[in-house]
């Protein structure tokens, strides 16, 4: 306001307002004051108010026509008007304008003010007046208190949370990271300070936290997602995780939980419940077989003596007493791995002793020889090992399913298939079984050992062979473990240690007395 605001004595005018005579742009002047939300008012040197408008007049509690013409002290109790007739008192000795925040009650409550204060001057250059235009800070105040308490609410919330929190905003660039809990810290790999304002590009492993297609499908909708998605994270393997998106103002608003536990929990829940429908199968089988294998093995008996005392020449003699004892021996096979089954049915813990792990691959490698042979060049590369703890019918079905898998991973030319056997740390046994197939693709290798996940056609595997394979070994207090080449091949390793280093309290097998599966 200027010295060309104020000139004259004031006057009345319309009842509401008392304006100094000759005010240029005195409309402009009332219709500005009338509708700002701050009060507007005017003062003589006594202190009287000469001007208001109806923001100021409701601060004050009372209508226009009752303040005009008296001062504050007389508006409000005395105590209350004290602060700002000093602070008119500071604007008229400087004789110039004076910025303050004050703090004081007004009209019954409390107020936060930031008021602007300066002089009116007449004509001829002497102090007239002041005027004033004070904004109440108290509303903005409480909702900055309010947004404070809030945000430090939503922190603690978030914080605590054992989902990973993201607030992103959308940009040209892409979505970036405005904020993020401890938990989200762990996905992304990095401190929050770290990510929060930049943009989650650049964290590539982290992507499938808000990727472009579900954004634009959000934003088109307005529609919440909540959806399941599947993660290979680095140094994490598979994981599965429940992502929720949701509208914050114009900003996104995700959810990231990570579920792989729970879908692990399920898909042992059906395994248990699928591996009982096979003891009880298995229960059965054993119990139909166990009668006419022992007439078997009983006749096979009978015949091997009967041979023995026949008069034949040496030579036919010697070759069919060699058949009937690789009949015994095929009959005994098929008596351990019904007993085998019996224990499955029945829970029962399978025996553990040293053996030698050369015979146990030979006998699988007899029972296989058709399938091996027909596909694959078969090469032994033993080392000299020592005995290991194990059990010969557990291992044998181990080996057995790794050798058929190899040999239906060869292509229609053939290839190699190499048993290659070792010391490791002179506490271990390793062995491996290589091929030379086709090799098993980046996304199934991690699978590989889930049950019932299988890449065979319908009717030629279960999906439980290398699942089994892998909790025998793991009962036995060893390891199995793979590595592939897509279109060079596969090796498997099976880790047991050596008899002398052996555990003396084996964890118990949870699938390790399983049928032979493949």
């Amino acid at each position: 306001m200027t010295e060309d605001c104020v000139s004259g004595e004031a006057v009345l005018n319309k009842g509401h307002v008392v304006s100094p005579p000759g005010l240029p742009y005195r409309e402009l002047f009332l219709h500005l004051a009338e509708h700002s939300p701050d009060a507007v008012f005017t003062k003589d040197l006594q202190g009287r108010y000469t001007f208001i408008n109806s923001a100021g007049a409701s601060f004050l509690g009372r209508p226009v026509e009752e303040i005009l013409g008296h001062k504050d002290d007389e508006l409000v109790p005395a105590g209350e008007a004290e602060a700002t007739m000093e602070f008119d008192r500071q604007v008229l000795l400087a004789g110039r304008v004076l910025h303050s925040e004050m703090s004081e009650r007004m009209a019954g409550s409390q107020r936060e003010w930031f008021s602007t204060k300066g002089v009116l001057r007449s004509e001829d250059g002497q102090v007239a007046g002041l005027f004033g235009i004070a904004r109440d800070l108290s509303t903005q105040l409480r909702g900055e208190e309010a947004r404070r308490r809030n945000e430090a609410l939503f922190r603690l919330a978030v914080g605590g949370s054992f989902d990973a929190f993201f607030i992103l905003r959308g940009e040209t660039e892409g979505m970036r990271v405005l904020h993020l809990n401890t938990h989200a810290e762990t996905l992304l790999g990095c401190r929050a300070r770290e990510a929060e304002g930049h943009f989650l590009a650049e964290f590539p492993h982290a992507a499938f936290i808000a990727p472009p297609a579900a954004c634009e499908a959000f934003w088109r909708t307005g529609k919440p997602q909540d959806e399941e998605v599947l993660q290979e994270l680095p140094g994490a393997g598979r994981r599965w995780f429940r992502r929720e998106l949701r509208a914050v103002g114009d900003c996104l608003a995700v959810t990231v939980r990570d579920i792989t536990e729970q879908r692990e929990s399920e898909a042992r829940l059906r395994l248990n419940e699928r591996m009982a429908a096979i003891g009880m199968l298995a229960a059965g089988v054993a119990h139909e077989i166990n009668n006419p294998l022992a007439f078997v093995s009983s006749n096979l008996g009978f015949i091997q003596t009967e041979l023995r005392q026949l008069e034949q020449p040496e030579d036919v003699r010697s070759d069919l007493l060699e058949a009937v004892a690789e009949a015994r021996e095929g009959a005994e096979r098929m008596r351990l791995i019904v007993q085998s089954l019996q224990s499955l049915s029945r829970g029962d813990p399978v025996s553990s002793h040293p053996l030698d792990l050369h015979e146990v691959l030979e006998t699988s490698l007899h029972l296989v020889r058709g399938k091996v042979c027909s596909r694959a060049q078969l090469v032994r590369d033993y080392g000299e090992l020592p005995q290991v703890q194990g059990n010969a019918v557990q291992l044998a079905q181990v080996f057995v399913n790794l050798l058929v898998n190899a040999a239906q991973a060869m292509p229609q030319g053939g290839g190699e298939l190499r048993l290659k056997t070792r010391v490791q740390d002179g506490s271990h046994v390793v062995v491996e079984v290589r091929d030379t197939g086709c090799g098993i693709p980046p996304e199934n290798l991690e699978r590989i050992f889930e049950p019932f996940f299988t890449t065979k056609p319908a009717g030629e595997g279960t999906g439980l062979g290398l699942p089994i394979s892998h909790e025998i070994i793991r009962a036995l207090g060893g390891e199995l473990s793979v590595e592939s080449t897509v279109g060079e091949g596969t090796t498997f390793r099976v880790r047991l240690r050596t008899a002398a280093e052996s555990f003396t309290e084996a964890p118990e097998p949870t699938s390790a007395r399983q049928p032979l599966l493949s």
